[in-house]
């Protein structure tokens, strides 16, 4: 029940905070039966909840063992689905407890449910799949092996943002063909760790073609290619799936760019950071110029809805601002407490019009904080790309006229050499 719960509380959550959250090819992962999902972890815990809403079956998932110190919270975790696992970095006396964590593992897929596990290990906002560890897949192979005539599919799935932290920004979740476990079952009765080795190194290799990644030293480059590739879409419309597959070439071939085309990315990158302005306000300074109609009529009511839903959120990114100081957290800490300080000040809200009110007008006030609410959002929305594109137009023309000559240098270099 709390499972499902948070779920559609997560779910309208993050279709606020994300403009866009596209699926594509979740037809790989199995209607029925059991399941090892895979996936490169680049947002904490935002990675599970984006998963977990995006599947319409139940997903079981393994966090870090420390989130579990305190039994109350650990309660409420394994509700929600959640599993503790141990790194072997905490030291010996967690072996233990990973033993118990495995035979979940392998007990949850023997009877037929989905397992998420994030074989990097750790979260990270790079533009880099690391090595993955080889817990998940020693269960899949035992699991296999103790359960003869079972199907497991490991499942690799890749997941995307377009920024770790920016409000309206996009995410995708890629699904990748489905590595069947049994092909390996042979050797690993030979040679486990062999076999074990060689699963990793596949779903790895399954992963690595579903996200937008490259080798370490190229991930600022990397990064700020793509960001100018998404600058290229107006804020208010839906970018095509397949933009996500012009990213992963880029990362494919951005090892091999010219020296000199990534002196001119940095070049760029610092011009622009020198005058405190991203690659979209270059994009929105050329763009056809918003009205500032809207946002001078549309105030009044986006106002009102400020006043009625906006206190939880602002507390929400207070909190956030305050006590997180890694940028894989950030979102997942904004969302999720955000969420849950809406829940709390709309019961007070509904229990203070009860009293004070009754009954049509507590009906018609609840619908006027909801419905202005949505609109102040959407209001937040179009204010953000105007005032983005105000700041834009006070480059002077010199300047927005060289920026503007460099992205179209560097761009039309980063696609001559995808071709």
């Amino acid at each position: 029940m709390l499972y499902r719960l948070i779920k559609i509380m997560m779910r309208t959550a993050l279709r606020l905070f994300y403009r866009q959250v596209i699926g594509r090819n979740l037809s790989q992962i199995p209607a029925d039966g059991p399941a090892l999902l895979v996936a490169n972890h680049p947002s904490s815990l935002m990675d599970a909840a984006l998963i977990g809403i995006m599947l319409r079956r139940p997903v079981h998932f393994f966090a870090r063992g420390d989130l579990f110190a305190n039994r109350f919270v650990s309660r409420i975790l394994n509700a929600l689905h959640m599993h503790p696992v141990h790194h072997h970095e905490a030291g010996r006396q967690t072996l233990g407890a990973n033993d118990d964590a495995f035979e979940k593992a392998s007990s949850l897929l023997a009877s037929g449910e989905l397992v998420l596990f994030f074989p990097e290990g750790l979260s990270h906002t790079d533009y880099h799949l690391m090595a993955f560890r080889k817990g998940a897949f020693r269960i899949a192979l035992k699991t296999a092996e103790d359960h003869p005539g079972i199907q497991l599919p490991i499942v690799p799935i890749g997941i995307n943002y377009s920024h770790p932290t920016r409000l309206f920004s996009r995410a995708w979740l890629n699904a990748g063909p489905p590595i069947p476990t049994e092909q390996f079952l042979s050797l690993y009765r030979i040679n486990p760790a062999q076999a074990i080795r060689l699963l990793a190194n596949t779903a790895w290799l399954g992963v690595k073609a579903l996200v937008v990644e490259s080798p370490k030293h190229y991930s600022a480059h990397l990064s700020m290619a793509c960001e100018m590739i998404r600058s290229d879409y107006p804020w208010n419309q839906y970018v095509p799936e397949g933009i996500i597959d012009k990213e992963i070439e880029l990362g494919k071939n951005c090892a091999e760019w010219k020296p000199e085309l990534q002196s001119e990315i940095n070049e760029y990158a610092g011009r622009l950071q020198h005058i405190g302005l991203r690659d979209e306000h270059v994009v929105a300074a050329q763009a056809g110029k918003l009205s500032g109609l809207p946002v001078i009529l549309g105030f009044p009511a986006a106002f009102i809805g400020w006043v009625l839903n906006a206190l939880p959120l602002l507390l929400g990114k207070v909190i956030a601002d305050k006590k997180v100081s890694r940028t894989d957290f950030y979102s997942w800490v904004l969302v999720s407490v955000s969420a849950i300080l809406y829940i709390i000040w709309m019961i007070i809200l509904f229990a203070m019009a009860v009293v004070f009110l009754p009954a049509w007008k507590t009906i018609a006030f609840i619908f006027i904080t909801i419905a202005t609410g949505q609109y102040s959002w959407n209001y937040l929305a179009y204010f953000s790309q105007w005032q983005i594109q105000k700041q834009g137009l006070s480059i002077d023309t010199q300047t927005l006229s060289s920026l503007s000559d460099d992205r179209e240098n560097i761009l039309r270099e980063i696609t001559i050499s995808r071709s």
